[in-house]
């Protein structure tokens, strides 16, 4: 009995001894074992290079602050035409200085970290201005070789016969890759410098910009955001907008100074509101229709005046508010001709004289064809389109002859398209009529008269299987509104 015991003992013991030399080998196995792991290469990430502005001696360019994945310090150097500019640089905003006016430059920003990696980036940017244009004005605005100006715009007659142009930059390769873009002309067109802003969400809405009595100044309403920039040298106020408090989705679709210098605005949600100034800070607030506001005027003791714009509506409507954006009255009028049945309006253009009498000027929807309305404070009719008319209405304004000029597009057979201005007296007699047939055809987004009465044209050419320009066109016509 003894013996088995001990017999028992001795193969637990030499099992123990097999485990404690398997164990010590094992951990000697781990310990010896190779490290795995692989350090991953740093990266930084792109640039996103773009030219913000430019004008005759400047190019400013903005990138994408460069992170490296192993969280060392980036640094930036720039070269122009192969040559070192600055090094150094910890911003991500720089201006070159002292350009050539004109000229195309070839610009290439490196970002550098710590640890010797590097994330480069070129562009092509050219400065502005330049050349002389003989008096026979065509101009072709083209920013970029890969972008074109398109959609909406805002443009104003400044006191020089230069413009300041605010609408947006596509590049290509990207339908919503859009910029909006603000920039200045000369009297000969020649832009004098260019602003890019980041699109917020803004294409396909209306930029609205107004020049305060500050000369220096403009101020730029799009969506719900307002930009205040320097009209002489294109430089922002301020870096970031000020937003509007508006109900979501709603954007503004008329702004105008009050005679005090405050801004009324109207939305395409119906609401209209005051904004001082200075500030842009809301005076009072009113949700006077559930539709679009359009085109603000004021009669001669600053009631408030707009159109709106309702695509289902069978009647033009106008409302008078009073100073506080409280409605008076709401006016309705029957814009048919002779032959037709029920349609619906677009009356986008609203002007007043100094007697305080309103036009409203639009098409119909289902022949694109012209509708306009003469009234009186009231709301009583002077006098109304009775015939066919094959106008649609773009803009409209009162000339130095106090003669109303209203411009738009003419629909030939096919797709034919032409630009076409009428002069019209204020018993609204046709005066005149101006058509450009010697052009390629052609859509007119804006139309200002300069103190010779000329006019500035501005338009895009419509595209065809024969024809491709997708520039955005200026021409300054002969004193009689020949080319």
């Amino acid at each position: 009995m003894k013996r088995v015991t001990f017999s028992h003992c001795g193969q637990l013991f030499f099992l123990f001894l097999l485990l404690l030399v398997w164990g010590c080998s094992k951990k000697e196995n781990i310990v010896n074992k190779p490290d795995e792991y692989i350090e991953k290469a740093e990266k930084l990430n792109a640039l996103n290079l773009v030219v913000s502005a430019a004008s005759k001696d400047l190019i400013e360019l903005s990138w994408d602050k460069v992170i490296s994945s192993h969280f060392k310090p980036v640094s930036y150097a720039i070269y122009a035409d192969d040559k070192l500019v600055v090094k150094d640089l910890s911003i991500t905003k720089y201006s070159l200085i002292n350009l050539q006016a004109n000229k195309n430059y070839k610009i290439r920003v490196v970002a550098s970290s710590e640890g010797g990696v590097t994330q480069e980036q070129k562009i092509d940017a050219r400065t502005v201005g330049g050349g002389s244009i003989d008096l026979g004005i065509y101009v072709e605005y083209k920013i970029h070789t890969q972008s074109r100006l398109t959609g909406n715009n805002s443009i104003r007659l400044l006191a020089d016969g230069g413009h300041l142009i605010c609408t947006f930059l596509q590049h290509e390769g990207g339908e919503t890759n859009f910029k909006m873009i603000v920039y200045r002309t000369n009297n000969k067109g020649q832009i004098v410098w260019y602003r890019l802003i980041q699109d917020l969400g803004y294409f396909d809405l209306p930029p609205h910009v107004l020049l305060p009595s500050k000369e220096d100044e403009a101020i730029i309403i799009v969506k719900h955001d307002i930009y205040v920039i320097d009209r002489n040298k294109g430089v922002l106020k301020t870096d970031k907008p000020t937003t509007i408090d508006l109900s979501p989705n709603d954007y503004v679709s008329a702004a105008q100074f009050d005679a005090s210098q405050n801004i009324i605005l109207g939305t395409a949600g119906g609401e209209l509101l005051k904004i001082t100034a200075n500030d842009f800070k809301t005076v009072w607030k009113r949700k006077n229709s559930i539709a679009g506001i359009s085109s603000i005027q004021f009669d001669n003791e600053q009631r408030i005046y707009y159109s709106l714009l309702d695509s289902e509506a069978t009647k033009i409507k106008v409302q008078k508010a009073d100073r506080e954006g409280n409605v008076l009255a709401t006016f309705e009028f029957d814009g048919k001709i002779s032959g037709d049945y029920e349609r619906q309006y677009h009356m986008p253009i609203l002007l007043k004289d100094k007697n305080d009498i309103f036009y409203i000027w639009g098409f119909d929807f289902y022949s694109y064809s012209l509708r306009y309305i003469k009234f009186d404070k009231n709301g009583d009719v002077k006098a109304k389109l009775n015939e066919y008319v094959n106008l649609k209405p773009a803009g409209a304004f009162f000339d130095q002859d106090n003669h109303i000029v209203v411009y738009g597009q003419e629909e030939g057979s096919g797709i034919a398209t032409y630009g076409i201005i009428n002069k019209y007296d204020t018993d609204l007699k046709l005066l005149s009529t101006l058509k450009y047939p010697q052009l390629e055809m052609h859509m007119f987004k804006n139309v200002t008269q300069n103190v010779d009465n000329s006019y500035n044209l501005f338009f895009y050419y419509i595209q065809t299987w024969s024809y491709e320009n997708s520039n955005f066109i200026y021409i300054k016509t002969k004193a009689d509104g020949q080319l």
